[in-house]
C-alpha cells in the first residue's frame, strides 16, 4: 500500500493555509497542499483502508505471504569455552506468514495468562481491578469485554534489541487489545523500575542478558508477575533463575515455549475483533511509549491505535515513488522502542518489506549494510555527521586521491544546486560507487529524523551515496511524524518539507525570542500541531498533559518557519535558549551544530550558563585526527591506539588553545555572534557514556553538564582568571 506521489503534486504549494485561521499572535493553520485527510480512510480507488494497526499487518500478510519480512545474519557457536560466538556472512529469513503465526501464539498465550490469574498481584484486595486496564481520557476502553474470558487492555513490557521477537510481541499487543510498553535496551535499573511501576508491568519480554537485573528489581515492582526470556537458556541457567524468581513469585518463562503454549488448543484465541468491538479497537489506547527526554524521569506517551495506523498511513503517500515491489530492504539498527524505527518498520511491513536486523553492534553497522545490501538506509544526524566527518577526511587527503574526491564533490555539488540531480555518469562509476558500496551499493532512499540535519550534511550525503536523502520531523508525541521532505523539490535541502496528511501546523508567537507570524519573508513561531497523529496525553501526569496540550494544539518547545513554498524548517528551541550573563540569548542546538561539522569532533556539546557570559565545550575527539593534530601542534608522535598519552596529550594548554582557535575560526566564516564564540574547550577521546545520551543519541544537557561539572567550572575559573588579568 505504498503509493507514488500524485500527479496533483505542486512544488510550489507543498502546504497551504487554512482561510480564515489566522489569530492575532498565530499564523493560519497550514495542511498538506497536496492530499487531504480523506486519504487517511480512502485509497485512490476510493476503497476502504486499514483502520488499525492489526488490520495494516494482516493485509500485508494477505497481500504477500512467503515474502521475507525479517532477515538477520547467522552466529556461529563458540568453538572454545569462554569464546563469544561470531556473525557469519550468512542471512536467515523470517516470513510474513510465519510473523503472524507467532504473533497470534503470544496472543493467545498472553491472554490465556490473565485468564488464569497469573498476572495479578496478589498484595491488592480482591474487588482491585489487577493488572489494571491502562486508561486516559477521552479514549474508550474494552472495561468489562471479555475475549476468551480475559480481561483486555493492560500493558505487556518489551525489553530487548531490535529483533524479531520484539515485533512479534508488539503485534501480538496490537491484535489481542493490549498496550505494550518499551523500556529502552540501555536503560539503567532505575529507569527499568520506575518504567514498570509507573505504567505498571505485569509481564515483561526480554533479552537474556536482563534477566539478572530484571530480577534483581523484581522485589520493588510489586506489579510484575511474569518475566519471558526472548533467549533459550541453558537447563543449568534455567534451574538457577527459575528458583530465584519463584521465591519472588515470579514465573520464568521461554518464550518459545511459550508460542507453543498459546497453539494449544484449550489456549489459542483467534485474533478477531467482532463488530460491536471494532470503534473500541481502533481509538484504543495501543502503546505507551516512553520518551528519551533529556530531563528528568521519562514520560509515557499515550498513542491510540488510529494515532500510529494514520501515522503510517499518512507516510505510505510518496514512498511508493521508491518502493513498489514487496521484498524491498530496510536497514534496522535505530532503538525500536523509539517510537521513529518503530513506525518506519510498521510502514515497511505495510509495503511488504524486508526488515533487515543488524547485529546490535554499532562497529558492526557498514559490515551489516554490505551484508543486507539495504535499499532503505534510515538515520538520524548523530549518525549522518558521523559519516560527513569519515567523507571529509578523505576530501583532505594529500595527493591524486583527495584531489578526484574534492573534484567530483564538487561538480556534482553544483549540479544538484543547478538542476537537483543526484547522479553524474563518469564520477558515479570511478568514485561514488566505492563510496555506495560502504553501505551495500544498492540504496535508494535515505532518510533523517529526531533533530533536524545541517544543509552541508544533507548535500554532502545525497551526491555520495547517489540517492535522495529525506528529511522529516516529528516527536514521539505525533508518532515521530508532522513533515516529510519531497524527493522532487529540487530546494528542500535545510527543510523537513510538507506537512503530512495526518495532521496540521500553526507557528505561534515566541515575542522575546524575536519569533513572529508577521516575521518577513517567512512567519516564524513555535511548532504547534494538531491532528489524528497527536497523542492522547502524558499518563499518570495531568500536569505536564495541560501544558503540553494546550486549546487543542500540541505546543513542541521548537521554533519553525514556513517559506514561501509551505515548507517547514526548524530553526531554533525555545527551552535550548540560554541567556547569558550580559542578556545575550544562545541558540545552543544552533552554535553545536555549526562547530560539530569539524571531522575532528565524534561529539560536541555546548554548555551555557545563565550565570557567566561565555560558552564552553566537551569535545570527544577521532582518534586518528587527534593523533595528527598532537604531532602538529606539540611535534609528539602518538599512535591513535595509545589511548592513555593520547588522552593526556589532548589535554595540554597549547592543544586546548588550538581548538579555540580553530572555534574562532568557524564563528568567523559562519558569522556567528561574538557571544557565541566557544572560549574554553574540555577535549577528551572517551565517548559520552550512554546514560548522557538519549536512544536517539540526543545529550541530555542537564545530565551531562553534572557530569563534566568539574571541568565546565575549571574551564570557566580559567576564562574568567584570564579576564581579570586583561
Amino acid at each position: 500500500m505504498l503509493i507514488p506521489y500524485s500527479d496533483r503534486l505542486n512544488i510550489k504549494k507543498q502546504s497551504v493555509p487554512v482561510p480564515g485561521t489566522e489569530t492575532n499572535t498565530t499564523t493560519s493553520s497550514w495542511v498538506n497542499g497536496t492530499w487531504d485527510s480523506t486519504v487517511l480512510r480512502y485509497d485512490d480507488q476510493g476503497l476502504p483502508l486499514p483502520r488499525t494497526l492489526a488490520e495494516l499487518f494482516d493485509q500485508a500478510v494477505e497481500n504477500s505471504p512467503n515474502t521475507a519480512m525479517f532477515r538477520r545474519r547467522v552466529q556461529a557457536p563458540a568453538t572454545k569455552p569462554g569464546e563469544k560466538p561470531t556473525w557469519t556472512n550468512k542471512t536467515v529469513d523470517m516470513s510474513y506468514t510465519e510473523v503472524q503465526r507467532r504473533r497470534n501464539a503470544v496472543g493467545s498465550a498472553l491472554l490465556t495468562l490473565e485468564r488464569l490469574g497469573r498476572l495479578r498481584d496478589p498484595n491488592l484486595p480482591a474487588d482491585v481491578q489487577s493488572p489494571p486496564e491502562i486508561c486516559a481520557p477521552n479514549l474508550p476502553k474494552w472495561g468489562d469485554r471479555l475475549k476468551n474470558g480475559a480481561r483486555r487492555g493492560w500493558a505487556v513490557g518489551i525489553w530487548s534489541e531490535n529483533r524479531e521477537e520484539w515485533q512479534i510481541v508488539d503485534f501480538a499487543c496490537h491484535a489481542y487489545g493490549l498496550v505494550s510498553a518499551s523500556l529502552y535496551e540501555t536503560l539503567g535499573p532505575d529507569t527499568a523500575q520506575y518504567i514498570t511501576n509507573h505504567c505498571p508491568l505485569p509481564i515483561i519480554f526480554s533479552s537474556a542478558h536482563h534477566l539478572v537485573q530484571l530480577l534483581r528489581m523484581a522485589p520493588l515492582c510489586p506489579s510484575l508477575r511474569v518475566i519471558v526470556t526472548m533467549d533459550p537458556i541453558s537447563a543449568a541457567e534455567r534451574d538457577v533463575l527459575s528458583q530465584w524468581a519463584a521465591s519472588l513469585g515470579i514465573l520464568l518463562l521461554d518464550q518459545l515455549e511459550m508460542e507453543e503454549w498459546g497453539t494449544q488448543a484449550d489456549n489459542y484465541v483467534s485474533p478477531t475483533v467482532t463488530d460491536d468491538e471494532k470503534e473500541i479497537d481502533e481509538n484504543r489506547i495501543v502503546t505507551i511509549s516512553y520518551t528519551s527526554g533529556t530531563t528528568g524521569n521519562p514520560k509515557g506517551v499515550i498513542l491510540s491505535n488510529w494515532n500510529m495506523t494514520s501515522a503510517v498511513i499518512s507516510n505510505a503517500y510518496g514512498v511508493g515513488e521508491y518502493f513498489g515491489k514487496p521484498g524491498f530492504t530496510f536497514l534496522s539498527y535505530l532503538p525500536l522502542s523509539h517510537v521513529y524505527e518503530r513506525f518506519m518498520q510498521i510502514l515497511v511491513a505495510a509495503g511488504n518489506g524486508t526488515i533487515c536486523l543488524t547485529t546490535g553492534d554499532t562497529t558492526k553497522l557498514l559490515e551489516d549494510a554490505q551484508i543486507m545490501k539495504p535499499n532503505f538506509f534510515p538515520g538520524v544526524p548523530r549518525v549522518w555527521n558521523r559519516v560527513y566527518a569519515a567523507i571529509k577526511m578523505q576530501m583532505d587527503a594529500p595527493g591524486l586521491k583527495g584531489a578526484l574526491l574534492r573534484r567530483a564533490i564538487a561538480t556534482k555539488l553544483a549540479n544538484s544546486r543547478a538542476n537537483g540531480s543526484v547522479h553524474h555518469p563518469v564520477y558515479d562509476a570511478l568514485v561514488f560507487r566505492k563510496i555506495r558500496a560502504l553501505v551495500g551499493g544498492e540504496v535508494k532512499y535515505m532518510s533523517s529524523g529526531a533533530a533536524p540535519l545541517a544543509p552541508a550534511v544533507h548535500e554532502l550525503l545525497r551526491i555520495c551515496f547517489c540517492c535522495d536523502v529525506i528529511q522529516g520531523y516529528g516527536l514521539t508525541e505525533t508518532v515521530g511524524t508532522t513533515s516529510k521532505g519531497i524527493p522532487h523539490d529540487m530546494k528542500h535541502i535545510g527543510s523537513v518539507g510538507q506537512i503530512q496528511p495526518c495532521n496540521e501546523v500553526r507557528l505561534f508567537d515566541v515575542s522575546e525570542m524575536g519569533y513572529t507570524h508577521q516575521d518577513k519573508p517567512n512567519p516564524r513561531g513555535e511548532v504547534c500541531i494538531r491532528g489524528t497523529n497527536v497523542f492522547a496525553g502524558y499518563l499518570h501526569d495531568v500536569e505536564n498533559t495541560e501544558k503540553a496540550l494546550k486549546d487543542g494544539w500540541f505546543h513542541t518547545g521548537d521554533i519553525g518557519e514556513i517559506d514561501q513554498y509551505g515548507r517547514l524548517k526548524i530553526v531554533d528551541r525555545v527551552k535550548n535558549v540560554v541567556k547569558l550573563s550580559q542578556g545575550e540569548y544562545v541558540a545552543l542546538e544552533k552554535v553545536e551544530g555549526v562547530y560539530a561539522l569539524n571531522p575532528l569532533y565524534m561529539t560536541l556539546l555546548v554548555h551555557a550558563d545563565s550565570l557567566r557570559s561565555s560558552l564552553v565545550a566537551v569535545g570527544v575527539l577521532e582518534p586518528t585526527l587527534a593523533s595528527n593534530l598532537v604531532a602538529q601542534v606539540l611535534s609528539k608522535k602518538i599512535s591513535p591506539t595509545d589511548e592513555a598519552a593520547l588522552e593526556k596529550a589532548v589535554k595540554d594548554p597549547k592543544i586546548r588553545a588550538h581548538l579555540v582557535k580553530q572555534f574562532e575560526q568557524v564563528a568567523n566564516t559562519s558569522k556567528l555572534n561574538r557571544f557565541e564564540l566557544i572560549r574554553g574547550v574540555y577535549p577528551t577521546l572517551k565517548p559520552f557514556p550512554d546514560d548522557l545520551l538519549t536512544p536517539t543519541q540526543k545529550v541530555k544537557r542537564n545530565v551531562a553538564a553534572k557530569y563534566f561539572g568539574d571541568a565546565i567550572d575549571a574551564m570557566y575559573d580559567e576564562i574568567e582568571g584570564a579576564v581579570h588579568k586583561l
